[in-house]
C-alpha cells in the first residue's frame, strides 16, 4: 500500500487477490487496504518535510496505472468545513431535473460505502461496484512495485468513481431514463481540505464552490483559518467559475480573494453567494441548510448557462424541494419499541465542530422546547474522535441544549460508546469522556440532578441500552443526543427504537454509518 509494507499487510493484498470477484469479496478486499485514519498520519508525516506535497503525482500514476482517462470531465467541485455535501445533493438533485445524467461523489457513506458513488440520486449498484472495483484490483494488483502498491481506501474510492463516470454505458446503468444531452455532470465533494485532496486530480474545473470555512483537520490545514482558507481553495484551476458563501469572516474572503487571482479562475474573483430566498421552499431542515442551498443554487445556475442550457425556475423549484440528504438536520418519525407503540422521534445531524454543533443545537430547539418538562427523559449518547476536543463539544452540548442552570432540567442519562462495527473495540477513551463529562456537571449543573452514566466499547451495546431505557420509561420521550456515528449494524436496532432522539454524528470517524 502507500507505506512500508508488514508482514499482516502482504499477507492481506494476497488474501484478497483470492477472493470471489463479487460485491461480498469487494468489499472484503477494500477493507483491507490503508484505512482513512493511517493515510492521514502518512500524510502528516510527508508534510513535516515537504510542506508543497500534494497527491497528484500518485493520483496520476495510479490514473495510468488502471487506464482511466479524466481529461475531459466536465467537474463540480465543493470544498469547505460544513456543508459541502449538503451543497453537492442539492446540485444534484437540481440538475436531474433538467434531465441531466449526474455522477455524484461524496463522502463518507453512512450505511455502505455504495453511497459515495451516485448516478442520478441513487447509489451504484452491488454487481456495479464489484464491476469496478475488481477491474482496477486487477490493474493495481499487477502492475504493483513491491507487495502492497496499491491504493488507500480513499484514492481507491475515488478512482472506482472516476471509473464509473468515465465508462459507464447510460443506457445499461439507466435503461428507462431519457437523457436532454451528452453531457455528464461530475459532481465533486473535497475529502479533506482541497489543494492536496485526491479528488483535485481532475485538469480542469468548470464551477467551484466553497462552504463555510470553520476550524477542523488542523494538524494537516494549519491552524488559523486563512491558512484553512489557503488549502480548501486549492481547488481552483484556471478559468473555473468560484463561488463561496458570504458567511466567511473577511479574513477568510481576502485568502479567497487573493486565491482566485492567483489560480486565475474567470474574471479573477470569486462570486459571494447569500442564503436561499425565501420564495424558495427546501425539504432539507436547519437554518444551516438554507445557506447550502444558497451556493448549490448560484452554482448550479451558472453550470447550466454556461453549457447553455435555459434556465426554468419551475425545475429549479422542484429540485431544491426533493434534495435529501440523510443525517443532516433530519428528523424521523414514528420509531416502535412494539406494533402498539410509536412515541419516539429521532433529531440527526452531522455536527463535528463547535460551531455546527451549536448550529445543531439551534436548529433541535427549533423543533422542541427542551425548558419545558413533559416528564421526559433526555439521553445523551456521545463519542467523537481521540483528535477532537471532546471537552469543548461537550461543552457545547451541556451548555446549550442541556444544562440545569438557565431553567434547563438537564440530562438523565448518558451513554460513552466507540464507534466499532461488530467489535467491542474497549472502554478507555470513552472513561475519559465520562470524566470529563462529570466535570461538566460540577462546572455547570451544580444545582442540578447528576445524570447516570454508562459505558460501551461498540455503539452495538450504546444503543442497546437506548432501547431497554426507553421500554423501561414507556409513555415518555427519551430523548437522545449522538455525538457519535452510528454502524451499519445498527439500523434495525434504530428502526425499532421508541425515542424522541437528537443524534450530532461525527461524520469523519472512521466507520460506515446509518444516517447520523
Amino acid at each position: 500500500m502507500e507505506n512500508e509494507a508488514t508482514e499482516d499487510q502482504i499477507k492481506a493484498i494476497n488474501e484478497a487477490n483470492d477472493l470471489p470477484r463479487d460485491y461480498d469479496g469487494a468489499m472484503k478486499g477494500l477493507n483491507c487496504l490503508m484505512s482513512n485514519a493511517a493515510s492521514i498520519a502518512n500524510w502528516k508525516k510527508e508534510r513535516t518535510t515537504n510542506k508543497e506535497a500534494t497527491a497528484e503525482a500518485a493520483m496520476n500514476a495510479l490514473l495510468k496505472r488502471s487506464n482511466i482517462d479524466i481529461s475531459n470531465l466536465s467537474v463540480i467541485h465543493i470544498t469547505g468545513t460544513k456543508g459541502k455535501g449538503s451543497t453537492c445533493a442539492i446540485i444534484d438533485s437540481i440538475l436531474r431535473q433538467f434531465s441531466l445524467p449526474t455522477f455524484l461523489f461524496t463522502s463518507p457513506n453512512l450505511v455502505h460505502p455504495r453511497e459515495r458513488l451516485r448516478f442520478c440520486g441513487q447509489s451504484i449498484s452491488k454487481p456495479l461496484f464489484a464491476l469496478h472495483f475488481w477491474k482496477l484490483w486487477d490493474s493495481f494488483f499487477s502492475t504493483r512495485s513491491h507487495p502492497c502498491d496499491m491504493p488507500s481506501y480513499f484514492r481507491y474510492l475515488t478512482l472506482m468513481f472516476f471509473s464509473f463516470c468515465t465508462t459507464s454505458d447510460l443506457s445499461q446503468i439507466s435503461p428507462s431514463s431519457s437523457f436532454s444531452t451528452a453531457l455528464r455532470p461530475i459532481i465533486l465533494e473535497v475529502g479533506i481540505g482541497g489543494r492536496t485532496d485526491p479528488t483535485n486530480i481532475t485538469p480542469q474545473t468548470e464551477v467551484c464552490g466553497i462552504n463555510i470555512i470553520d476550524y477542523d483537520h488542523c494538524e494537516l490545514l494549519g491552524n488559523t483559518l486563512e491558512s484553512i482558507a489557503w488549502e480548501k481553495s486549492g481547488i481552483f484551476k484556471p478559468g473555473c467559475f468560484a463561488f463561496s458563501v458570504d458567511s466567511q469572516t473577511k479574513e477568510v474572503q481576502k485568502v479567497l480573494e487573493d486565491r482566485a487571482k492567483e489560480k486565475q479562475v474567470f474574471n479573477n474573483q470569486i462570486t459571494y453567494t447569500p442564503t436561499l430566498p425565501s420564495n424558495y421552499h427546501l425539504t432539507l431542515d436547519g437554518a444551516f441548510q438554507r445557506d447550502n442551498a444558497g451556493l448549490a443554487l448560484e452554482i448550479t445556475k451558472q453550470y447550466l448557462t454556461h453549457h447553455k442550457i435555459a434556465i426554468d425556475e419551475d425545475k429549479i423549484k422542484t429540485g431544491l424541494y426533493n434534495a435529501k440528504w440523510p443525517g443532516r438536520a433530519m428528523e424521523l418519525n414514528n420509531i416502535k419499541l412494539s406494533k402498539s407503540e410509536d412515541n419516539i422521534k429521532l433529531y440527526l445531524d452531522g455536527a463535528h465542530t463547535i460551531n455546527s454543533v451549536r448550529e445543531c443545537i439551534k436548529w433541535y430547539k427549533s423543533k422542541h422546547d427542551i425548558k419545558e418538562d413533559k416528564g421526559e427523559k433526555r439521553v445523551l449518547m456521545f463519542n467523537c474522535k481521540q483528535n477532537r476536543n471532546a471537552r469543548e463539544l461537550m461543552r457545547e452540548v451541556w451548555k446549550e441544549g442541556g444544562a440545569s442552570k438557565g431553567g434547563n432540567k438537564g440530562w438523565d442519562r448518558v451513554v460513552f460508546c466507540n464507534v466499532g462495527v461488530g467489535e467491542d473495540l474497549g472502554t478507555e477513551w470513552q472513561e475519559k469522556n465520562r470524566e470529563i463529562w462529570g466535570e461538566l456537571e460540577e462546572e455547570y449543573g451544580k444545582e442540578g440532578k447528576k445524570a447516570e452514566t454508562v459505558v460501551y466499547g461498540m455503539i452495538g451495546k450504546g444503543l442497546d441500552d437506548v432501547l431497554e431505557y426507553g421500554r423501561k420509561n414507556k409513555g415518555r420521550r427519551v430523548e437522545l443526543i449522538s455525538k457519535s456515528r452510528l454502524s451499519s449494524d445498527c439500523t434495525l436496532q434504530l428502526e425499532c427504537m421508541k425515542a424522541e432522539s437528537l443524534v450530532i454524528a461525527d461524520q469523519h470517524a472512521a466507520v460506515n454509518t446509518f444516517p447520523g
